[in-house]
Formats: structure tokens, C-alpha cells, sequence
């Protein structure tokens, strides 16, 4: 038996509008019809222990709950995309929250949750 290193999956759902709010000539504003994208990827996610910071090199804490790790090929999730992490084992939540911080490196991608 191999030991699976993804044990969780993440599903990120990414709302948009396809154009501006529009203001008719009465002064009324009418909101176009919007979508949602949802983004599931193979992950590994732990939840934080320590005080819920990480300080980078520019000197900005990130206040975050769940640390996720992916492959690379995710698409990039804006800042306050909102992201559930389900166990794969028994589909139960694992956690969820929305991205403070999306980091691309050379093997993995790294997803800071709130």
C-alpha cells in the first residue's frame, strides 16, 4: 500500500460579471447576470497551529487558518476567492476560507486560507 501524498481536494469557486452594473436613463441601476467557475484540484492542506501568521520578506504578516499545497497547472486564485477543502477518505470538510495569499513556485503551489 502506497502512502497518498494529496489526501485532500480543494474546490474554489470564482464568481464574475461579464460587464460594469449599467445605469439606465430614470437613473436606475440594473446588475448583469453573473457566473460562477468552480476550480477543483488534487491537494494537501494543513490547518495552522502556531499563531495564524507568516512573515514574508517585505515584512507583511499574513494572517491565515489552512496552508494548502498543489500542482502548478491551478489556475490563479485571485485574493478573496472563496475555497473549501473536502477529505478525500470520506468527502467530509476539512476546512474552508477565502485566499490571502496565492504563491506559484517551481513545483508546488502554495494557497494561503482565511
Amino acid at each position: 500500500m502506497s502512502i497518498k501524498r494529496r489526501i485532500h481536494t480543494l474546490t474554489a469557486f470564482i464568481s464574475s460579471s461579464i460587464t460594469e452594473p449599467v445605469v439606465d436613463e430614470d437613473g436606475d441601476i440594473t446588475f448583469p447576470p453573473s457566473s460562477t467557475k468552480t476550480i477543483e484540484r488534487s491537494c494537501r492542506a494543513e490547518s495552522n497551529t502556531v499563531d495564524g501568521r507568516r512573515v514574508v520578506e517585505d515584512g507583511v504578516n499574513y494572517d491565515y487558518s489552512y496552508l494548502v499545497f498543489t500542482d502548478t497547472g491551478i489556475d490563479y486564485l485571485a485574493i478573496g476567492t472563496k475555497v473549501n477543502i473536502t477529505v478525500d477518505l470520506n468527502s467530509e470538510l476539512f476546512g474552508k476560507g477565502e485566499v490571502v495569499k496565492f504563491e506559484r513556485g517551481q513545483r508546488v503551489t502554495r494557497i494561503w486560507l482565511k
